[in-house]
């Protein structure tokens, strides 16, 4: 039975790499038809280009979060000095 198609945006990173995985098991088992392969590759496309918005997301917050005040990085090397 086909799963219903939830929209790439609305999904977890989690999500979205899960039903990818699942996409490519369909397409390389062979079992579907080529019509077929190009709905579930079409699906896989958004489902990764969902996957790299939300990496690229929190790259970002990590860059942001990681930001000294001065622009530099903020970086813990253990040391307590005090």
């Amino acid at each position: 039975m086909a799963k219903r198609l939830i929209h790439p945006d609305k999904l977890s990173f989690e999500d979205a790499l899960g039903r990818l995985e699942e996409l490519i098991d369909q397409i390389e088992s062979g079992e579907i038809g080529l019509e077929e392969s190009l709905k579930r590759y079409e699906q896989g496309t958004a489902l990764i280009k969902r996957c790299r918005s939300v990496l690229d997301a929190a790259q970002q917050k990590i860059a942001e979060l990681s930001a000294g005040a001065n622009g530099g990085l903020n970086v813990d090397d253990g040391e307590n000095q005090g």
